[in-house]
């Protein structure tokens, strides 16, 4: 006790000896164990990125406070014996803004002599601790600085491996798999689709994520074989947090720009308790200027709210009331004057209404400090109404779609985490969904015709995720993971069985090398199951029992930190996808879905699929002022439909390299201006392309497709450069931050197909040229 004492007294010290400037801030926190979250006492805190060391150490509850720190970026270690030391690096540190950091320790194998030192988020390693090979952890100040307009889906689209479908939409393709394959994960429960305009031009996908910077705190993001406690996932993870409020100062911010208007604030409920809010409300721009905009000028427009309500009691654990809401409209005419058409884009009306809601009230719970318990409850409700009509070339209007779906969710989560000894602890899990599904889906089979019913259900869906999961370090070198996840669906009454395992050695520290494997299930698209199908005219639902799809996923890795800021990852993969709805002996296979609401078929779960590649990274952290990130991935992705013929997936693109750098001059006579520039060059590889029919497509004035050679044709590789520029300014008690966002800056091509010109009586290809700039500025205070 009398070292601890003594090295409090120093630290104090060195602290209150820190060099004077005008600008300074407070880095504040708790520190707490990784796996039972009770705080830890007398753990050191350092900020190591300043002449003057400063510190200090934490109290009996783990908390912890530096004053009088420098504005800019920072980084800091963390330590305490028995436990692994821990850095946070390339911290922004504003004066308008106190840093508040939750910071997990993992208690260490080795003996409590030996020092062992293991770099965090700093170099992106996942949060997540079980996550061995294919993961991330990103942060909201990367979604800042790179060219992604604060989207966490368009952010890990530099990740090896990762690609977007478009410009326009941030679907997220990984390792060859439809976005439809994703799993979103908010505050560790699923929620639905969280971007704005969701499903509409892709599954899994949308315009702009929902999840504003302001709210989001550290994440992980998965790309393959990942733990058993992710379930209903076929091709990768967004696990994502909101952050807490500060629970003792009142601090807000304002952000106008091209994406809309955004109001934030956060602050302690009363100095008596350590209560807090935080909350954040987005309206678009287009929506704020739709009142000046000619008539005719249709503009789709969003608004989202965000909150997490953090309430800590003294005996009765912590809770936490949370929620996200996003509204979206679109009402597009078609042109009045048939002189102007030259596509089919050109005569249709489309009205559509999309809104989204989740809110959860989550509980945690420390039984003592090897046992820790988070219980949710969460409800969510998905809305989408679409309505569609063509016109004929007497302006006559004839409805092509009607759209109507309502999905009312239900969830509740308990997971357990419990810590048996230093070396070894186990997460285990039980997962209850039940689902109110409504769904009518009316289309016209053809020009003219009257809406068919192909979907008209209204159904009580449940399913439940059991899972379990230990990991063992053998060594102080030698981690292994291994669990099982299971899942049962009642609308077809599979029950899935799905181990999940790594192993991962740290040669030295430098060099180090893992495997891991996984088999993974996922529902498909409801509509795909409850689709109506007529044969010999006879109605039926046939595809009620198709089983879960499925896969097994394969990696191996291997990492060389070349020196304490670069670092090489390199890693192969394989992924093998079976029990996929096919249509019997057709090309067609849900591996392919984008956006499909339509199915008139009967499906048989025989279908296969195989993706395989390596991905590698090279990367530098932000240090000296400059980053820079190169990644390449070399993949192949093929499929068999109910033909079994081998194909390429329409995401077999082959390639994509990824280009980042970024660079921070700091400036002032305090240090307390900074600009920044960062870019990303990206080279993909093409799409495959279905072939038109070129006599029947003129005979029709419509696109037809050859069907028969489905995904034959490789279309020229894409590029694309996205530049950011910021300028951030600190003054006493506030910050502005003006940031220029250039995304496509080349201003290369975008092909979605084909086209048939009213003007030309010719087929074209169906492109844009997509250049979306962006400017923006911020004031927090």
């Amino acid at each position: 006790m009398m070292k601890i004492t003594i090295r409090s007294f120093l630290l104090c010290m060195l602290t209150i000896q820190a060099f004077g400037q005008d600008l300074t801030q407070v880095i504040r926190g708790q520190v707490i164990d990784a796996t039972s979250k009770t705080p830890l006492p007398f753990a050191t805190v350092m900020v190591t990125s300043v002449d003057t060391p400063l510190g200090v150490v934490s109290d009996e509850n783990g908390k912890f406070r530096i004053e009088n720190i420098p504005v800019g970026r920072h980084d800091l270690k963390i330590s305490l014996m028995g436990f692994e030391t821990s850095f946070e690096n390339n911290l922004m540190l504003t004066s308008a803004k106190e840093l508040v950091l939750t910071i997990p320790l993992k208690e260490s194998v080795t003996e409590m002599d030996e020092v062992v030192i293991k770099a965090t988020n700093g170099n992106g390693e996942p949060l997540n601790e079980m996550v061995s090979v294919s993961g991330h952890s990103f942060t909201v100040e990367q979604t800042e600085r790179l060219a992604v307009f604060d989207d966490p889906a368009r952010l890990v689209a530099s990740y090896a491996g990762v690609t977007t479908g478009s410009l326009d939409e941030n679907g997220v393709v990984i390792r060859g798999n439809a976005p439809k394959g994703v799993l979103w994960r908010l505050e560790g429960v699923e929620i639905p689709n969280p971007n704005h305009f969701g499903g509409l031009s892709s599954f899994g996908g949308g315009a702009i994520s929902a999840l504003s910077g302001l709210m989001l705190g550290n994440s992980d993001f998965l790309t393959g074989a990942f733990p058993a406690e992710y379930g209903n996932a076929m091709s990768g993870v967004f696990d994502m947090q909101f952050r807490n409020g500060n629970n003792e100062t009142h601090e807000h911010a304002v952000q106008l720009g091209v994406m809309g208007l955004d109001i934030s604030s956060e602050g302690p409920f009363s100095k008596k308790n350590n209560a807090s809010y935080l909350f954040n409300y987005r309206y678009s721009t287009l929506a704020l200027l739709k009142p000046l905009l000619p008539v005719e000028n249709s503009v789709p427009t969003y608004q989202d709210l965000s909150f997490k309500i953090n309430v800590p009691t003294k005996k009765a654990g912590v809770f936490s009331l949370w929620g996200l809401g996003l509204i979206d409209d679109i009402n597009a005419q078609a042109f009045q004057d048939t002189t102007k058409w030259e596509s089919k884009y050109d005569r249709n009306n489309e009205l559509g209404t999309f809104r989204t809601g989740v809110i959860g009230l989550t509980h945690n719970y420390s039984f003592s400090n090897k046992t820790f318990l988070k219980t949710s409850v969460v409800g969510s409700q998905e809305y989408k109404r679409y309505e569609s009509e063509e016109l004929d070339f007497n302006l006559i209007p004839y409805p092509s779609s009607d759209m109507y779906v309502e999905n009312n969710k239900w969830t509740v989560s308990s997971v357990l985490q419990h810590k048996f000894s230093a070396s070894h602890f186990n997460r285990t899990g039980v997962i209850f969904n039940q689902l109110d599904y409504h769904s009518k889906l009316r289309f016209a089979p053809d020009f003219k015709d009257p809406l068919f019913d192909y979907v008209d259900e209204s159904s009580d869906i449940n399913t439940v995720q059991f899972f379990t999961q230990s990991q063992f370090d053998l060594t102080s070198q030698l981690k292994l993971s291994v669990g099982i996840h299971s899942q049962y669906v009642n609308f077809n009454n599979e029950l899935t069985f799905e181990p999940r395992g790594s192993l991962k050695y740290q040669v030295n520290p430098m060099h180090s090398l893992g495997v891991a494997y996984g088999k993974h299930s996922k529902v498909e698209p409801l509509p795909l199951y409850f689709s109506k199908v007529e044969e010999n005219g006879v109605i039926s639902q046939p595809n009620t029992s198709l089983p879960l799809s499925k896969a097994h996923h394969f990696v191996v890795s291997y990492g060389w930190q070349l020196n304490d800021k670069l670092r090489l990852d390199i890693e192969p993969y394989m992924q093998f996808l079976y029990d996929i709805p096919v249509t019997p002996d057709s090309s067609y296979s849900a591996i392919n879905i984008d956006a499909q609401w339509l199915y008139e078929d009967r499906l048989v779960g025989t279908g296969t699929g195989k993706n395989y590649g390596v991905d590698i990274t090279l990367s530098r952290s932000l240090s000296d002022g400059y980053y820079y990130m190169l990644t390449s991935s070399i993949f192949d992705s093929k499929y068999k439909g109910g033909d079994g013929i081998e194909r390429n997936t329409r995401y077999n693109r082959g390639f994509v390299i990824n280009a980042i750098y970024g660079k921070e001059w700091v400036m002032g006579k305090n240090n307390n201006k900074i600009l920044g520039l960062s870019g990303r060059f990206n080279f993909i590889g093409g799409k495959y392309a279905t072939p038109v029919n070129v006599e029947e497509s003129i005979n029709e004035k419509d696109i037809v497709y050859d069907e028969s050679n489905i995904y034959s044709i490789k279309q020229d590789p894409n590029y694309r450069l996205d530049i950011s520029f910021y300028w951030k300014i600190n003054k006493k008690k506030h910050s502005g931050t003006w940031k220029f966002q250039l995304l496509n800056a080349l201003g290369s091509m975008d092909q979605y197909g084909y086209l048939y010109n009213y003007k030309t009586d010719q087929i074209e290809k169906d492109q844009a040229q997509v250049i979306i700039p962006s400017i923006a500025y911020k004031v927090e205070f």
